[in-house]
Order: C-alpha cells, then structure tokens, then sequence
C-alpha cells in the first residue's frame, strides 16, 4: 500500500513546522551554552572563598603541608620504581595495550556505524550473548575562541 501523497500546502506546512522545531532547538542549544558558562563563572568566586577558608584554618595548612611532603614523596619512589628496568617493562606493556584499545575501539565504533547504517538496527548481539545497543555521544567543542 502506497503512503498518501501530501499536497503541495500540507508538505509546505510539515517542512515549516520542521524549521520552526529546527529553530527551537538551536536557541535551546544556545541558551543552554550560555547557561553553562555562566554557571562556571558564579562558581569562580566561591571556590575561591573556600580555599581561602581552608587555608586561613592552621591545622588545614598544617595537615596540607604533610600531604604535599608525603606526595613529594612518594612520587620520587615512584619514579625511582618506574625506572627501574622491571618498571619500565610494565609501563611499555601498558602503553602498547593501551594504543591497542584505542585501535580496536576506533575499528569498532566504525564497523557499528557501518552496521547501523546498513541493517537500520540500533541493537547488536555480542559473542556472549548479552545484547548491546548502539549508542552515539555528543559533545560540543570550541572550534574558535572569542575572548571577551
């Protein structure tokens, strides 16, 4: 069975109603920016009064200090062990895995793009058995920076 053809005001009036929702989540998108910043901004000033209040208390300074030793610390053992040639096979090992996942990741979120785009299917099974859905995460990032 043939869908109904739209006369031509019907499919006029669908497309203006596509631009105007279109239009709505753009300025949404816009405030939403906006809002954002500026909550990062209203949150300045009070980071600020609190560390200004830890650091005015004596025994917060006193016990701060004894953590950065003990850090300073325990980073030169750290380092000390990472130069070690059992440690920097370790790390070597870790790296190469790593660089292994981020390929094998890269190679899987391709071949499910390609699955979705050919099967229409939001849901895959894995080898397990378990079934996984597709998902996509947006995010927005700054492509120019207008200081103020």
């Amino acid at each position: 069975m043939d869908e109904p053809q739209l006369s031509l005001e019907e499919e006029q009036s669908q497309q203006m109603k596509e631009a105007e929702t279109l239009l709505s989540i753009e300025s949404t998108i816009k405030e939403r920016i906006v809002k954002l910043e500026q909550l990062k901004e209203d949150m300045k000033p009070h980071k600020e009064m609190l560390q200004s209040y830890l650091e005015n208390d004596p025994v917060y300074r006193e016990h701060d200090k004894m953590a950065k030793d003990a850090s300073k610390q325990k980073s030169a053992t750290k380092k000390q062990l990472l130069n070690a040639t059992a440690g920097k096979a370790i790390v070597d090992k870790i790296e190469a895995v790593k660089t292994e996942l981020a390929d094998v990741q890269e190679g899987l979120s391709y071949y499910l793009r390609e699955y979705q785009r050919m099967t229409g299917a939001n849901e895959i099974e894995g080898a397990d058995g378990e079934l996984r859905q597709i998902v996509y995460s947006a995010k927005l990032v700054r492509k120019t920076n207008l200081t103020k």
